[in-house]
């Protein structure tokens, strides 16, 4: 079932006509005929309006049908209604449903709902609409720039890519850098996993890859078999991206939320089997329930018996039983505590892998056994005895850590770079677990974040190898080092892969930068001194601007909407500052980017090899985001006063900003691009984003 559909204020339009906006945004996207169905015109039409605003087909449709879908999803949510975009994208209702609900959440991300958007259709353009056409098509041709690489072209300039090939001190997994967050087994993979992907991932000493496994599309389901509709073929394209893997020394992990509610439409027939009927949740007390999670795993181990293994999170966004979130309404579950429900999951699955015949490793993420969904550490103490002796435990290492910004104490929730850890609940995990035999797994984020997550990794070399000395001391020499972000194969890997007694990152230093390697690292430095000023929270990370960076389309109208997951950011910074005061997440963004100026500046006065080249380029991607978060919250702030002479300035800062984003953009593909939110901006978005602070410059 389509999210509902929500009346609420549709942002201001940049173009003189909506169905230019369209044009704009998806002509050389999405292919010719599907923007003339969906305006009602023919191809010929699309071609002549194309031309006159001076836009250029560069041939992504391709494509960005099949590896950005989300991308155009995102920039025609607030533009189209249903009917037209599965025209634009080529979809059933079914289809947009499934990638909605299966895509890392991106209904969610959205909204959780659909903006009412009226239908939108080609008609001739008035002669005011021609003139006004006819100079905003002037700015967009002086600002149309040839890309040197393509998007997608995600290895055209890789200046590391001469690294030595390396042995990891440990196991090191990554989520695969190009690969969906959906339906990945649908096909091959050879396309988000190249050989070429491989190749790098072990010069860097990755011997891991993880991928999201929905248990209903590789094994059958009893509850609505029409789910499983291709299992059988979803499993021989696990078991080719498995044997081409295995040619590299890596292994395969499956990551699972398991077992997921009832669908809908099977609510009615199975509701006795649900323990928490509001949520359709399966109740893991039921005889049936058990026996489904079991057969389900240990058929699909069975038929793919070299499989790496499987990871879970039992404490999460899907209701893997009825304790998943506190206080469950199931008359049952409610009398059994939390850590005992969410340990059976992870033991049942491990029963299933061993009886299998199958080798494979499964391994328990403590992702939510926490203060954070209630836990106490006596809970988490007892969750880890209640596993099975054989199954590895994985902390996120961060998880719960103190921080202080600005004088603002919080704590650290999800992943972060700027905050080393390991938090002391990761450290009462990591004890408990050697404690009872377990393996241990830390994760963290190596390359980078949702602190800024549009850079294939954030140039702060020294954090890591802190965040790893650290952890050093727990005797942990297993990691994940990336959620569905930070896969890329990056010189902040390859560190995490080398760490170990005899490492020395003075001498990583001098391999990578010879001559030039003390000045390379004491401007890193000025940057990593610089994070530790970020104003990091929970709602700063998943809802500020620096997350599409200069592609959010500010209005200079009051926006009235909410902040989104990763997504959009409108003018809400109450969202986004809390718990920090307005004033004072400004100052530390000001300080962030004062300190990070300094390493720009460092890294530009060298002598510029590719290497230094590429670190720079990426330092500067992560200044424009962080900017772009410093100006959007005076913005509004302004906005919110009334301040026109602010908000002037503000625009004009961010005119200037989304320039330089944009000419960063064009050297490389890799800019802008995360495996779970696709390319967050393109060229055209940035070009929307320079015209729209021209054209309200003009208004105030």
């Amino acid at each position: 079932m389509l999210p509902e559909i929500k009346k609420v204020k549709l942002p201001s339009p940049t173009l003189p006509t909506k169905w230019q906006t369209v044009i704009f945004r998806n002509y050389g996207y999405v292919k010719t005929e599907s923007l003339a169905n969906v305006l009602g015109c023919d191809a010929k039409t699309i071609e002549t309006e194309a031309t006159r605003l001076c836009l250029t087909d560069r041939g992504n449709s391709k494509d960005f049908l099949k590896r950005g879908y989300i991308t155009i999803i995102r920039n025609n949510w607030y533009l189209l209604p249903f009917c037209q975009l599965t025209t634009l994208l080529d979809f059933t209702n079914e289809q947009l449903d499934f990638v909605l609900k299966n895509d890392d959440f991106l209904d969610v991300k959205l909204g959780g709902f659909k903006p009412d958007c009226p239908r939108v259709s080609f008609s001739p353009l008035t002669d005011a609409e021609l003139e006004s056409t006819l100079k905003i098509a002037k700015r967009i041709k002086e600002l149309s720039t040839s890309p040197k690489v393509k998007p997608f072209e995600f290895f055209a300039n890789d200046a590391f890519a001469d690294c030595e090939k390396i042995a990891a001190k440990g196991r090191r997994i990554v989520h695969g850098y190009l690969s969906p967050c959906g339906d990945v087994f649908k096909t091959d993979c050879s396309d988000t996993l190249p050989d070429e992907l491989l190749e790098k991932y072990r010069s860097v000493g990755i011997n891991g890859i993880w991928l999201h496994g929905l248990l209903s599309a590789l094994s059958p389901y009893p509850f609505e078999p029409s789910l499983s509709k291709d299992y059988a073929l979803r499993r021989e394209n696990l078991k080719k991206i498995i044997d081409r893997c295995s040619k590299y020394g890596i292994k395969v992990y499956l990551y699972f939320n398991e077992p997921r509610a009832l669908p809908e439409n099977a609510e009615e027939k199975y509701y006795k089997l649900c323990g928490w009927q509001a949520k359709n949740t399966l109740c893991l007390t039921k005889k049936e329930v058990k026996e489904y999670l079991y057969n389900a795993v240990f058929d699909l181990c069975s038929a793919v018996p070299d499989l790496g293994g499987i990871f879970t999170i039992t404490m999460s966004e899907n209701p893997t039983h009825c304790n998943y979130i506190p206080n469950t309404e199931c008359p049952i579950c409610k009398n059994i505590p939390p850590e005992k429900s969410a340990a059976d999951v992870n033991n049942i699955i491990f029963k299933a892998i061993r009886d299998s015949g199958c080798k494979g490793e499964l391994i328990a993420n403590l992702w939510g056994w926490s203060a954070f969904m209630g836990w106490t550490d006596e809970q988490l103490k007892n969750g880890i005895n209640y596993l099975e002796k054989g199954i590895s435990v994985m902390a996120v290492s961060e998880y719960d850590l103190p921080i202080e910004k600005g004088g603002i104490k919080s704590r650290i929730i999800d992943y972060s770079i700027s905050n080393p850890g390991p938090s002391e609940v990761a450290r009462l995990a990591f004890n408990s677990a050697k404690k009872s035999g377990h393996r241990l797994y830390a994760k963290i984020q190596a390359s980078n974040s949702w602190e800024c997550s549009a850079v294939p990794y954030i140039p702060v070399f020294d954090l890591i190898a802190e965040h790893l000395e650290n952890l050093k001391k727990e005797a942990v020499s297993d990691y994940f080092l990336t959620w569905t972000l930070g896969g890329y194969p990056s010189p902040a890997v390859e560190i995490a892969s080398l760490y170990g007694e005899d490492f020395d990152l003075n001498i990583w230093y001098e391999k990578k930068f010879g001559e030039q390697a003390q000045k390379v690292h004491n401007a890193i430095l000025c940057l990593c001194n610089a994070f530790r000023e970020f104003p990091f929270s929970i709602d700063m990370l998943y809802n500020s601007p620096k997350n599409l960076g200069a592609a959010n389309l500010w209005d200079i109208e009051p926006e009235d909407k909410t902040s989104t997951m990763v997504c959009y950011s409108f003018d809400d910074y109450k969202t986004w500052t809390h718990p920090y005061p307005a004033e004072i997440y400004v100052s530390q963004f000001k300080k962030l980017l004062k300190g990070w100026k300094k390493g720009i500046e460092s890294l530009t006065a060298l002598s510029q090899t590719p290497k230094i080249e590429e670190i720079l380029r990426y330092a500067k991607a992560c200044y424009s985001h962080f900017l772009t978060d410093l100006l959007q919250t005076e913005f509004a702030l302004a906005k919110e006063k009334g301040n026109t002479k602010a908000m002037k300035i503000c625009l004009k800062k961010e005119k200037e900003n989304a320039k330089n984003l944009l000419a960063l953009l064009v050297e490389d593909a890799k800019i802008g691009f995360e495996a779970s939110n696709h390319y967050v901006y393109t060229e055209r978005n940035l070009v929307e984003k320079i015209i729209r602070m021209e054209v309200f410059a003009e208004k105030l």
